[in-house]
């Protein structure tokens, strides 16, 4: 009688360890590609936008140079 009762949980334990462990194989294995992704798309932004701010400010200076935008310093012209 308590082989009877006893095996209800123990098939749940059961089955809900082997449903964990089939899904640890599949994340060790993406793991590393997930980081590498990760990486390279961190990595591709922040050069896009070093790149923008760089624009932005030769920009900036080609426009102040040519008298077409406002210096917003304190000296003024």
């Amino acid at each position: 009688m308590l082989a009877t009762l006893l095996a209800g949980p123990v098939t749940l334990t059961h089955r809900v360890i082997l449903l964990l462990l089939s899904g640890l194989l599949p994340a060790a294995l993406l793991l590393p590609w997930l980081l590498t992704w990760l990486l390279t798309w961190l990595l591709t932004w922040a050069l896009l936008t070093g790149v923008l701010s760089l624009l932005t400010r030769i920009l900036v200076l080609l426009l102040r140079h040519r008298g077409e935008l406002p210096c917003w310093t304190s000296e003024g012209k």
